[in-house]
C-alpha cells in the first residue's frame, strides 16, 4: 500500500500562519518594551504589506502605516529639521520683537 504525501495548498497555510503570527503578536504585546519595535514595523521589516499587516493585526492598512511612520526613530539632523521648520512657520510673538 502505497501512502502519498498530501502538501498542504497555499491557501490552506495562510490561515494557519495567520494564526501563528497572531498568536506570536499576543505575546508580543504582552511581554513589550519601550524600546522595542511595534509589532508592524517587525511585520513590515519582514516583507508584509500594510494590507497584509492590517489583515494579521486587525487594524486598517492606513492606520498600520501612521503606525509604522510614527515607529521609525528620527535622528538628530531631523528632529532640528522639524524644529526649525515649525519656528520659521510661526509669526513671532509681540513679547518675541524687539522694539
Amino acid at each position: 500500500m502505497r501512502h502519498e504525501h498530501h502538501s498542504p495548498s497555499p491557501i490552506e497555510l495562510e490561515p494557519a500562519l495567520r494564526a501563528l503570527l497572531a498568536l506570536l503578536i499576543s505575546g508580543r504585546d504582552e511581554n513589550s518594551s519601550r524600546s522595542a519595535p511595534c509589532t508592524e514595523t517587525v511585520l513590515a521589516r519582514a516583507g508584509l504589506s500594510d494590507a497584509d499587516i492590517a489583515a494579521v493585526t486587525g487594524g486598517d492598512p492606513t492606520d498600520v502605516r501612521a503606525i509604522i511612520d510614527a515607529d521609525r526613530p528620527i535622528s538628530v539632523i531631523d528632529r532640528a529639521r522639524v524644529h526649525m521648520t515649525r519656528n520659521a512657520a510661526s509669526p513671532p510673538t509681540a513679547s518675541s520683537r524687539s522694539l
